[in-house]
């Protein structure tokens, strides 16, 4: 070890307190870029498993593949591994409820099978033999079905023949009804050893036929164990669920293609939303599919997680704000790290004068802080990077133990050794460059002007002035301040812009974490509720009455019920934007009606929503929801682009004439909705033609709008672009009061539904069926009941993993922001503690000493607010800007609560640190203090 080196050691030793505080800011600094990365790397990991538990472990599924092609995919290079499921047929299911679901569909697997297909075992286990089988829980829920555990049960299992077109019916395919028959029947006796949660959409369409039963297939294991070859069973057919190799997935369109033998650039391009595909391509893309070789599901959501590049799908925007924020935690933590070496190198010019006096060269003394930098490294990175990953590790665990119970999946620790490389990477450049700018300061310095340390003060006499209120506010310790801050102009910017730095980050990560729960909502969100319920009679319902119904079962936490009927308006009142986005639907579209719905809620749901929506007098008319969102197409881009506009020109107190029609035995009409209650989010313009406005009677009706609004009623979020408008039963039988407009007929073929958010949603479930049952007054009602229970505890569960990501990332912000605060002004305050010694020994009492700090810590507040604000917010603003060029459709808001949670916690932490170190100088011997060479 050289003199250099041995006195850089030495110095580093003597001054303990001030390595320490660089040390530990190297360690916060590290261990907030490794938690980051870890955070990150287990956010997209539990992400990636929560999707292989929704929809299985798969990219993507080859339906109708034969035994004898299943060596094709096991031989693949482009497949990871695969697993498979056989059909064994459909079973005609007595007592069931649901008219469109009657069958039980028999599907075979094999431990692959049950290890990575989304089959969630609530109760019970998986099969292990022929003779065992795994019913699905939505079988009880919706079917009314109720199997337990341990039954046995016998199905008579065959075919799905459609009598009209003479082809057998796949399974995903909805029931025909009368058209079609069960054929080739075999009776086969199982005994029900597990309950599951219903299999993701890969597995069973929503619109199946038949509920997803599964037993075990002791052929496939024989496959997947080498005893058996496929060949021997050329005609059997299975299903194929493959996974890709990571070099696969970046090209997934074109090894698909190639499986099923379509063409790569057409499908690529189908499948790319982005990409507008002319009438000749989609035709000649429809066709080639319908000669496919096998009909695929692709498991988009899991791919868009683990196919990091390009990134696709709804990730793309998650991946872009994760970006931003590792960005901001990044250059804050270079900051922060440069920061605390530019305080102690600064305060070391002196010694590097010395040393350059008694024959140091220039590159001995740059030498000497770069080594003095790396003996910092070398222990602060290190523990820095452990303690991060720790902190993390332990987060994790006490989310997972505190979230036990309410929370459908464990969230999973994962570290990623390229991300942790990356971040001690940029740990070590910091440190470097940091030193780097220092040593180079320090050894352009002259002897003389280090030793006399006067290069730091600049200042003009013209400059010192001080403004007379300091002074008759704060005594002369407030002019001593201000002057002292204008000779050390940039020792008080480096603070400065220490508190800017930090202000900004948390106002725009703040701002970042909101957009991307409303970016992630409007992606998945679909479900407010757990129990939906459609109705149909021969005669107008009391909504009233149902709502007593439903509110007076237990458990039943929120509610909402709904009668909806359908309108049509001519020539309504556009705004000019969603005029000419109608023109680019519609051809001639001044001639086509446009259609309303009018959905006439119970009173307290419509009183919740008009005050909800701001409001008053709602009762006087109906609320009109004026704003949509519509996949508007960019010629410059020669892509769609999603984008908010209002709707009509309509305000409070003017009237919309609706028209509808009157059929001469309306009340004949049954108005049953069966099936799902699920409502259709596909973009729909609402027009409807003048063919079937001109069925029956025309009538007319004016609507007074109450008030205009944005906001839809909870449960209604799902009704896609149609016009809305919302009333309460009073106000729409007003319309038809005495016989009020000429009319005496009020439009027939009303949607009855309901929406309940229930504690239990099965129990609730079981008493509305059970007092329907047995109470006559609902004799003539058909209810069709959705228990929406799974659903809506995932989506919960996503947006509760998100949160904890989300607000994990802001208490790191916020961590980088405090300790890099700390760290300037305590450093700051302890540097200076030779000069508040000096004017102390020359007659400064202690209130004038306070009040020159207190007066320090105004000026740092005041001007690193003012300047740290107003940026955070330029940059939230063109971040969302940015956002929305990217396709997404964010309208921006204040976001206050971050501002004023950064105001109050900045002049708080500023005033308790100058209060701390204010109270440990006063304690100081002030000899002792001005003698310290050191300081």
């Amino acid at each position: 070890m050289n003199l250099m080196k041995k006195l850089t050691l030495k110095n580093l030793k003597l001054n303990r307190k001030r390595t320490i505080v660089t040390i530990v800011g190297i360690i916060l600094a590290t261990a907030l870029l490794s938690a980051l990365v870890t955070l990150v790397s287990s956010f997209q990991y539990s992400m990636i498993e929560y999707q292989k538990q929704k929809d299985g472990d798969f990219h993507v599924k080859f339906s109708g593949v034969k035994m004898s092609e299943l060596s094709e995919f096991k031989n693949n290079r482009n497949i990871e591994s695969t697993f498979e499921t056989m059909g064994m047929g459909f079973a005609k299911l007595d007592g069931c409820k649901n008219e469109d679901k009657p069958y039980a569909y028999v599907m075979a697997t094999d431990e692959a099978g049950f290890e990575k297909g989304c089959f969630n075992l609530i109760e019970g286990r998986m099969a292990k033999n022929e003779d065992e089988i795994v019913i699905p829980r939505h079988l009880r829920t919706n079917g009314r079905i109720d199997i337990k555990v341990g039954d046995e049960i016998t199905l008579d299992i065959g075919k799905r023949y459609d009598s009209n077109t003479e082809s057998v019916i796949w399974e995903n395919i909805a029931y025909e009804h009368e058209a079609e028959t069960l054929t080739d029947t075999v009776t086969k006796q199982y005994k029900v050893v597990g309950i599951m949660e219903r299999p993701g959409y890969g597995m069973e369409d929503y619109s199946a036929a038949g509920y997803t039963f599964v037993t075990y297939s002791n052929e496939l294991a024989a496959i997947d164990n080498g005893t058996k070859s496929e060949e021997s069973e050329a005609d059997n057919t299975l299903t194929v669920y493959s996974r890709y190799t990571q070099k696969a997935l970046r090209n997934k369109d074109a090894v698909t293609a190639d499986i099923i033998g379509v063409d790569e650039k057409l499908f690529a391009k189908a499948n790319n939303s982005s990409v507008e595909m002319s009438a000749e391509e989609s035709d000649r893309f429809l066709k080639e599919m319908e000669n496919a070789k096998y009909d695929i599901y692709i498991n988009g959501f899991l791919i868009s997680y683990e196919c990091v590049f390009p990134i696709d799908g709804t990730f793309k925007a998650l991946f872009t704000v994760a970006t931003v924020v590792a960005l901001i935690i990044i250059l804050t933590s270079v900051y922060c790290i440069k920061n605390s070496f530019n305080i102690s190198i600064t305060e070391k010019i002196r010694q590097y004068g010395m040393l350059a006096s008694v024959g140091a060269t220039r590159r001995q003394i740059k030498s000497s802080v770069k080594t003095e930098a790396a003996m910092l490294g070398v222990v602060g990175i290190p523990v820095g990077t452990m303690s991060g990953i720790l902190a993390s590790f332990i987060l994790v665990k006490v989310v997972n133990a505190l979230s036990a119970g309410w929370l459908n999946f464990a969230l999973s620790f994962h570290t990623s050794l390229p991300a942790l490389i990356l971040a001690v990477i940029m740990s070590i450049a910091t440190i470097y460059f940091s030193a780097t700018g220092s040593a180079r300061r320090a050894a352009k310095v002259t002897p003389l002007e280090a030793i006399r340390n006067t290069k730091e003060i600049k200042i003009k006499s013209a400059k010192l002035k001080t403004p007379a209120i300091i002074g008759r506010i704060w005594g002369i310790g407030g002019v001593i301040s201000y002057k002292n801050i204008k000779r050390n102009n940039k020792k008080y910017r480096t603070t400065v812009t220490s508190i800017v730095i930090c202000s900004v980050t948390f106002i725009v990560i703040s701002y970042f974490m909101s957009m991307a729960f409303s970016m992630v909502g409007m992606s998945y969100a679909s479900v407010d509720y757990n129990i939906g319920i459609n109705m149909s009679c021969k005669k107008d319902l009391d909504i009233e009455k149902l709502s007593e119904l439903l509110s007076g079962i237990e458990g039943a936490e929120d509610y909402l019920v709904g009668a909806v009927y359908y309108f049509d308006v001519d020539k309504p009142e556009y705004t000019k934007e969603y005029g000419e986005y109608c023109g680019q639907l519609y051809d001639d579209s001044e001639d086509v009606s446009q259609e309303f719905l009018i959905t006439v809620l119970n009173d307290k749901s419509y009183d919740k929503y008009a005050s909800d929506a701001g409001i008053k007098n709602a009762d006087t008319g109906a609320i009109l929801v004026n704003k949509c969102t519509f996949d508007v197409y960019n010629e410059k881009s020669s892509k769609y682009v999603k984008e908010e506009m209002e709707l009509y020109k309509y305000k409070a107190g003017d009237t919309i004439r609706c028209g509808y029609n009157v059929y001469d035995d309306a009340s004949s009409d049954d108005n049953a909705v069966e099936g799902d209650t699920e409502s259709s989010t596909e973009d729909n313009s609402g027009y409807v033609d003048e063919e079937n406005i001109n069925n029956g009677v025309r009538k007319t009706v004016d609507v007074t709008i109450a008030g205009v609004t944005d906001k839809v009623p909870t449960c209604y979020n799902g009704y896609g672009n149609t016009s809305l408008l919302f009333m309460n039963q009073k106000g729409f039988e007003s319309l038809w009061a005495d016989g009020k407009s000429g009319n005496e007929f009020k439009p027939g073929n009303a949607i009855y539904s309901a929406y309940v958010v229930a504690e239990n949603a099965d129990e609730y479930q079981d008493t509305l069926e059970k007092e329907t049952a047995e109470n006559p007054e609902y004799s003539q009602i058909s209810f069709y009941v959705s228990n929406m229970d799974k659903q809506m505890r995932d989506e919960k569960s996503l947006f509760t993993l998100l949160g904890v990501f989300a607000y994990g990332l802001i208490v790191v912000i916020a961590l980088i922001g405090i300790t890099n605060i700390i760290n300037t002004l305590s450093t700051g305050m302890e540097l200076r503690s030779r000069e508040f010694a000096t004017l102390r020994s020359i007659g400064m009492t202690d209130k004038q000493f306070a009040g020159m700090v207190r007066l320090e810590s105004v000026f740092i507040s005041v001007k690193a607010l003012v300047i740290g604000v107003p940026l955070g917010i330029l940059i939230s603003y063109l971040l969302c800007v940015m956002m929305n060029r990217m396709g997404a459709v964010i309208i921006y808001e204040l976001p206050y609560k971050a501002i004023i949670l950064c105001i109050v916690v900045v002049i708080m932490l500023i005033y308790a640190i100058m209060k701390l170190s204010m109270t440990k100088l006063r304690h100081n011997n002030i000899v002792e203090t001005i003698k310290n060479e050191n300081l």
